[in-house]
């Protein structure tokens, strides 16, 4: 299990175009493999079962071949019956030695001569045997013999008996001559009976040169290293085909058929045929290896064959797996370069697959990055410059305090009180805009700082501003960023109140709705025309635009708020002609600060 999983981890691991590659050559190696295997094993077996049937047929013509010749030799033993004088002598009974008359001499040779010559030179010797001692043998290359007499544990004789008077083929065995040379024959022997009685009279047998049927058997070739037999019915061997190889006698066959045998550990393929004349069996060995040597060579072929297709298609499948992995390669490469701060990348996007979405999303996340980037910019620029405004503005910031004080004292002491509120509310507005740069502060700090302002307006316009505070107390501690409502009054006072006539009113609300804080800054000056209101809120919704002639105040308060707080949140407007302006402020609620 612990190698499956390395394997598995292996593969995860792998670039994407070895991940293909291997792949496809699993999947084209595996398929071709085994239908080549099955391709090759089906055409063996068949190959097998074609040879085996040739095999068979071939047999089946040599045995019908020595059938034919054995047939021969059966009407040979049937010549006794032609001659009644040969059964006569048969009858006679005979001591052991007894001497032959002319006469007999006389039939007897000119029936052996009769049997040689109708069984033309392949008939090696003839026996006759009474059953009451007469004997007559004819051995070869010898004179006749009337000395021997049958013995009760003949072989052949005991077959005979049980045959009834039909043939009985004898095995190859050794006779010898009276010079004592040894001759190797086969032998056809019959029970002789008499026609009047049915008594057995004595028997025949015809000696006869193996090389005829050897001669046979060679006109059938099953290939190299064959072996071609005959067997008889108790599994001996009767004689072998010259010049063919020598295996163990395979027993145990009869009738006909093609089968498998293994014998000193190889494979051999039998073919054997059975003679209903003989008996016999005639058994064709063959080495399968030797049968499949041709096999050999169609699978070497098919090897070969395979091997090409297997290295093309594994070659193709590469230049595939590379080709469609070469944009991703490209992509990853760019990757690297953005994250080494590069943004001037682009993927060129030549297909709408899934890589060309890929590639176009990469673009985009670029462009996207780009722009943020160039926002980040400015705005870093931007707190630069107003840290530098800043510390302009911070230039001995206690000369300041201190010349405000002494104008408040002279102004006390010549009994004038607004000049004493006026620059008492002034040196308030200066301490809270320049005592740092708090990122938050509370509403309670923001709205004290729009008062004192407020005072010092409403002294410099004659009282002619109505300004009214309506704030729910429980939010005085939510923290806000500082100086964010006192923009928003002043622009209502120099672009709504300051260009009309008469006295102008000036309501600032806040309040908090489904989560938020909303801050409300209404005026009742000459308000906006629809295409003034539709021009700022475009500029309001592109939040990184500074330009134009007025709204500034209002852009800065927006774009803080979104910086700060998300997208989600800023600057709302309404407004009619001489209606007056209405701007919301929305931020999230939080209750972390007190006031």
């Amino acid at each position: 299990m612990t190698i499956f999983k390395r394997l598995k981890q292996w593969f995860k691991n792998l670039a994407l175009a070895r991940k293909l590659i291997l792949v496809n050559v699993l999947l084209i190696v595996v398929p071709l493999g085994v239908i080549g295997a099955w391709s090759f094993s089906i055409f063996a077996s068949k190959m097998e079962e074609q040879v085996g049937k040739y095999q068979l047929q071939m047999l089946k013509q040599v045995t019908l071949n020595i059938d034919t010749y054995m047939n021969e030799l059966n009407r040979l033993s049937l010549m006794p019956y032609q001659y009644q004088e040969i059964l006569d002598f048969l009858a006679t009974n005979r001591k052991p030695g007894e001497a032959l008359s002319l006469q007999e001499i006389d039939d007897l040779n000119n029936f052996v001569s009769k049997v040689f010559l109708n069984g033309r030179v392949d008939i090696m010797g003839i026996s006759l045997f009474g059953e009451h001692g007469a004997s007559y043998v004819v051995l070869p290359e010898s004179q006749y013999m009337t000395t021997y007499q049958l013995g009760g544990n003949t072989d052949w004789l005991e077959k005979a008996k049980g045959r009834f008077g039909q043939p009985t083929f004898i095995t190859t065995h050794e006779v010898k001559s009276t010079s004592g040379t040894a001759y190797q024959v086969f032998s056809i022997a019959r029970e002789l009976r008499s026609f009047d009685s049915g008594d057995t009279l004595g028997y025949i047998v015809i000696d006869i040169d193996p090389a005829v049927v050897r001669k046979l058997l060679s006109q059938v070739s099953l290939g190299s290293k064959e072996s071609l037999y005959m067997t008889d019915s108790a599994g001996d061997l009767v004689l072998r085909k010259e010049k063919t190889a020598i295996y163990p006698v395979i027993e145990g066959l009869s009738d006909e058929g093609v089968s498998h045998h293994k014998v000193d550990g190889k494979s051999l393929l039998v073919a054997h045929v059975s003679s209903e004349v003989t008996g016999w069996t005639t058994v064709g060995v063959v080495p399968v290896s030797v049968l499949m040597k041709d096999s050999l060579v169609v699978r070497n072929s098919i090897m070969l064959i395979g091997g090409i297709c297997i290295g093309l298609a594994v070659l193709l499948s590469v230049f595939i797996a590379f080709r469609i992995t070469s944009p991703l390669r490209m992509l990853r490469s760019l990757m690297r370069k953005v994250e080494r701060g590069d943004l001037k990348v682009s993927f060129p996007v030549r297909q709408w697959d899934e890589v060309g979405q890929l590639g176009n999303a990469f673009n985009m996340m670029v462009s996207h990055l780009s722009e943020l980037g160039y926002r980040l910019y400015e705005t870093e620029i931007r707190e630069k410059d107003a840290e530098i405004a800043a510390l302009q503005s911070k230039i001995n910031p206690h000369f300041l305090y201190n010349t405000l004080g002494s104008i408040s004292m002279y102004a006390e002491v010549e009994g004038n009180r607004e000049v004493v509120t006026m620059t008492n509310n002034l040196s308030r507005l200066l301490r809270y805009s320049l005592s740092g740069r708090k990122e938050a502060v509370t509403l309670r700090d923001e709205l004290d700082h729009v008062k004192g302002y407020m005072t010092i307006q409403k002294m410099r316009y004659d009282d002619r501003i109505d300004f009214r505070l309506k704030v729910d107390e429980s939010l005085h501690g939510c923290p806000v960023i500082p100086l964010m409502i006192q923009p928003i009054v002043e622009n209502a006072i120099n672009h709504g109140l300051d260009k009309g006539i008469g006295e102008g009113r000036i309501q600032l609300s806040c309040y908090q709705e489904q989560g938020m804080l909303m801050i409300v800054i209404e005026d009742d000056g000459i308000g906006m025309t629809g295409e003034q209101l539709s021009a700022m809120r475009k500029r309001l919704d592109k939040i990184h635009d500074l330009g134009g002639t007025s709204g500034n105040g209002l852009m800065n308060v927006h774009r803080r708020i979104r910086l700060h707080y998300g997208e989600q949140y800023g600057l709302q407007l309404e407004s009619m002609p001489f209606q007056g302006l209405k701007v919301i402020l929305t931020m999230p609620i939080a209750f972390s600060m007190t006031g």
